[in-house]
């Protein structure tokens, strides 16, 4: 079989016949040798070798197809040596990969995170050493409509749980588009198009969501805490609204039930910064704005990796 009738194939039917290749290599090379053939008796006026090529061909799709439906192929993460650590990145992929879903929004594939220059082996050693970093693939550019819609699809009636909801301060939709870009400009962009060819929220079709992949601090309060806006680095509100969603989906109980964690962006010519916190009693996420300059006990950073 050659490169140009695998990258065919999966071009049009979705399916990677080089993973199969890979996890099928004998078979391959049993279906290399049937196209060999069958490429000859075609040139010689011959109908093919009795459908061989076509039967294994068939047979590697449909396991290729099953593999990707089951998210039992592990090819995606096998650059992480640690088994622990690629087991969280397989658990948060399925998480977020539900969550979105239920808003129409599509999560890339590992492999295109890997190929927009993410590196996983890196990443997996900082979560192997790291038991409450997190990896967090986040989609940034839904807009505020956008995130009010996921939250409600996500965490409502479709969800089968009871809701969770995400208030957002005045000044936090006024400087909205501020908080929902990626602010950091090393870190590798996944291009994509939102739910139905837009953006939850958006009426203008081919709106492009901007996904990241990074590791954010997960525990109870922020790992730096007492500390100001100055200093960072911050996760960004997509990673934090994305992180509950995925703890949510998970069956876990959302972070910052106590404590409250700086968002990157400043807001107000620099003078105000976000803040996230979840508020229990109400079961509502509530971004606010505080002065730069403000510091206390519960308030503090979680400095993503990536």
């Amino acid at each position: 079989m050659t490169d140009e009738r695998s990258r065919t194939a999966a071009g049009e039917g979705g399916v990677d016949l080089d993973l199969a290749r890979a996890l099928f290599p004998e078979l391959a090379a049993r279906v290399d040798a049937a196209y060999g053939r069958n490429r000859t008796g075609r040139r010689e006026g011959g109908d093919g070798v009795d459908g061989r090529e076509d039967s294994l061909d068939a047979w590697l799709d449909r396991e290729a197809a099953g593999l990707r439906r089951s998210g039992t192929a592990g090819a995606a993460f096998g650059e992480i040596a640690d088994d622990a650590a690629r087991s969280r990145f397989e658990r948060a992929f399925a998480a977020a990969r539900k969550t979105v879903a239920r808003a129409g929004l599509r999560l890339p594939e590992p492999e295109l995170f890997a190929d927009a220059g993410v590196d996983l082996a890196a990443l997996g050693a900082s979560a192997a050493g790291d038991a409450a970093l997190v990896p967090v693939p986040a989609p940034h550019g839904l807009g505020a409509e956008g995130w009010l819609s996921l939250f409600d699809r996500a965490t409502g009636g479709e969800a089968g749980r009871d809701p969770v909801a995400l208030l957002l301060a005045t000044e936090v939709l006024r400087g909205f588009p501020v908080l929902d870009e990626v602010h950091d400009a090393g870190v590798p962009r996944v291009r994509a198009a939102g739910a139905g060819g837009a953006a939850p929220g958006r009426a203008t079709p081919g709106e492009e969501v901007v996904w990241t992949l990074r590791l954010v601090p997960a525990g109870d309060a922020p790992p730096v805490a007492g500390l100001g806006f100055a200093h960072g680095p911050h996760v960004s509100l997509p990673e934090m609204l994305m992180l509950q969603l995925m703890r949510l989906e998970a069956g876990e109980d959302p972070v910052d039930a106590h404590t409250f964690t700086w968002l990157a962006g400043v807001l107000a010519e620099g003078r105000l910064a976000a803040r996230h916190v979840y508020d229990a009693g109400e079961r509502a996420v509530r971004i606010s704005v505080r002065e730069t300059g403000n510091q206390g006990p519960h308030l503090g950073a979680r400095p993503p990796v990536g």
